[in-house]
């Protein structure tokens, strides 16, 4: 596989694993503000990070995937 096909790989798994996280938690401030909210908060605390990594390390793949000749 090419670093291009890595980096794209790796910013869908980062947007993945940002979607996981945050809209739980946005869906549930917007539903239901009043309700307990332990779920969506621990995926936010633990998920979201994870998909900022991954998506920042796509990100950085891809700017040296652009500078690299082919």
């Amino acid at each position: 596989m090419t670093l291009r096909r890595w980096s794209f790989a790796f910013l869908q798994l980062g947007g993945l694993l940002l979607a996981i996280g945050l809209l739980p938690a946005i869906a549930m401030m917007a539903v239901a503000p009043g309700a307990d909210a332990m779920v969506p908060v621990l995926l936010s605390l633990t998920v979201a990070p994870l998909g900022v990594v991954c998506f920042l390390v796509g990100v950085g793949m891809w700017m040296v995937a652009l500078k690299r000749p082919r």
